[in-house]
């Protein structure tokens, strides 16, 4: 597990199906990621996927799913994890989502966000780590300037919305290791 300030980590358990399931076709939750309907799956589905991620036991994977918990009392309040993680460059990606919406403003995503990001460049040898967002989400936009990632391009027309039925542009960012202890070294939580 990693342990933060206000959160804790985990793998991804069976017994998070029911609130994957919830978060993923609850079109609010999902709105900052373009699906107004959200992932719209079964329960069937996300169930099939989720423990065909549980049961690959490999400490290094290629990508890992990880749940996001109140540290004081372990409820799930989110997602995240890393994928694309390719060993010979030293990179990988991540996503992150605080699902539980009463939970969001409250700075549990920038505690996940912080240990997250060290722990990736610790274990997984890493020299860069990048995501990619849609442009009006700005809020995450803030967050990720903040703790060192860079913009690094942006993929015009690349994701349909379903909030608006058209295509939007795709921001990528990154963050080097290099960058990252030297805004380690110096952050400051609010």
């Amino acid at each position: 597990m990693i342990i933060g300030k206000k959160v804790t980590i985990r793998p991804v358990e069976e017994s998070d199906i029911d609130f994957l399931y919830n978060w993923w076709n609850n079109g609010d939750m999902m709105a900052h990621a373009g699906l107004a309907y959200g992932v719209l799956s079964s329960k069937t589905a996300i169930s099939e996927k989720i423990m065909e991620q549980i049961k690959d036991s490999n400490t290094y994977s290629t990508s890992k799913r990880f749940i996001i918990c109140k540290k004081e009392d372990k409820v799930p309040i989110g997602e995240m994890g890393y994928s694309n993680w390719n060993k010979r460059s030293q990179n990988a990606e991540f996503g992150i989502k605080i699902c539980e919406t009463s939970e969001q403003g409250k700075g549990y995503g920038e505690d996940t966000l912080f240990h997250f990001i060290d722990f990736m460049f610790k274990h997984l040898n890493l020299e860069k780590i990048y995501l990619s967002t849609i442009p009006d989400n700005k809020r995450a936009h803030s967050l990720y300037h903040k703790l060192g990632f860079k913009n690094v391009g942006v993929m015009r027309k690349d994701f349909f919305d379903s909030r608006t039925g058209t295509l939007s542009d795709v921001l990528y960012m990154d963050l080097l290791k290099d960058e990252w202890l030297e805004v380690k070294e110096n952050y400051h939580f609010k």
